[in-house]
């Protein structure tokens, strides 16, 4: 009967994927260079550098969403920080993809360097709604969570109709928190759809289950996946020991409800086992664009729309006249640069439209 069950809901594509999310991680070091060439092996000339950082740092050097911040002289103890956030995770993996590398290589190769972890995030995506968030708030109101964490928030946000909105958009999103978000372990879950069509992204995943681990517990983390190798065991290890959902039941003491079943699936009962899930991206500008499309683009059509009816080009020539900084000159040098000329061909592999355009007639003269 398990093995019917089993096959019930075997599927194809996984229920949930496991991923790395967030990385922050601080070395004994100020040598930027030994970071950035030993440690992440990128290629220098494509670093973007500048003189401002995050978490009181002086320096930051950067390729996409790859980070490394540097401080001065006189604060040696601050080091040198690695930071990743989600889009630096997916770029990592193209880094770590291109040269064989796993996860548990370059987190082992951190650890040879004195590495310290400041953060981890580890993340559960939630492919087939699972995790229904409005009703887990509803199960907490109602005693039925089970857990040691002494708080929770849940939110709903989302836009208020106003009878001027010629495009309303009622589209909301949940977000619960559970625990503290100033102790070293906490989690988040939200509703993935939302919180990408507000950046002008699609996806479809329907929800995230975030641990979000600090200092000793983000290290503690670390050697559990480095000791075992088993991705599952760890992130399902860390929410069954601190969280569970049940369902009331009359005539019994509280501790003894049974798992909701959902929960009870979620956990790992009657569902296929998982893998740690690498989702590569390469180095683009896909969001920038995005933003571009769902924030700036309107506008600009609204001002060409009043420059064409005015007879004047005063948008497109505030456009060609705009100082552009280094730090815009290092990215369109990151995104014209040829595909061969990274290693592993860490870039979104695209051929300019100039160069394809003689290919296409070369192509059409030899016929």
């Amino acid at each position: 009967m398990y093995i019917d069950k089993t096959l019930n809901n075997w599927t194809d594509e996984p229920e949930l994927q496991l991923l790395i999310d967030y990385v922050r991680i601080r070395f004994p070091t100020q040598d930027m260079d030994k970071i950035v060439d030993d440690l992440l092996r990128l290629q220098t000339d494509c670093i973007l550098s500048e003189d401002r950082a995050a978490f009181g740092y002086q320096f930051t050097r950067s390729l996409g969403q790859i980070k490394v911040y540097g401080s001065d002289p006189g604060h040696k103890e601050l080091g040198t920080l690695l930071e990743l956030r989600g889009q630096g995770c997916r770029q990592m993996e193209s880094v770590l993809l291109g040269r064989g590398d796993t996860w548990y290589d370059f987190l082992n190769q951190c650890l040879d360097m004195k590495g310290v972890m400041k953060r981890l995030d580890l993340a559960v995506n939630d492919m087939v709604n699972m995790l229904d968030i409005p009703n887990l708030i509803h199960k907490i109101q109602a005693n039925e969570c089970i857990t040691v964490m002494r708080e929770y928030q849940g939110t709903v946000s989302g836009h208020i109709y106003h009878e001027d909105d010629e495009e309303f958009d009622d589209e909301t999103g949940t977000t619960l928190y559970i625990g503290s978000t100033k102790s070293e372990l906490y989690f988040c879950l939200y509703e993935k759809g939302p919180e990408q069509h507000k950046k002008g992204l699609t996806t479809n995943i329907y929800n995230r289950f975030e641990i979000r681990l600090k200092n000793t517990r983000a290290e503690k983390a670390v050697d559990d996946l480095l000791c075992y190798r088993d991705e599952e065991r760890t992130i399902f290890g860390i929410i069954k020991r601190y969280l569970r959902f049940v369902d009331a039941q009359k005539g019994k003491p509280r501790l003894d409800w049974p798992l909701n079943k959902n929960w009870q699936r979620f956990v790992g009962h009657d569902r296929q086992p998982l893998r740690l899930t690498t989702a590569p991206e390469p180095f683009d500008l896909n969001r920038t664009r995005a933003w571009v499309d769902t924030q700036v683009a309107p506008m600009q059509r609204v001002l060409h729309e009043i420059d064409a009816y005015w007879g004047n080009q005063k948008t497109m020539q505030s456009i060609r006249e705009a100082p552009l900084k280094d730090k815009h000159l290092r990215i369109i040098e990151q995104n014209t640069v040829g595909a061969d000329q990274l290693e592993n061909g860490l870039f979104e592999a695209m051929t300019p439209e100039s160069e394809q355009s003689k290919k296409d007639d070369h192509a059409d003269q030899s016929k």
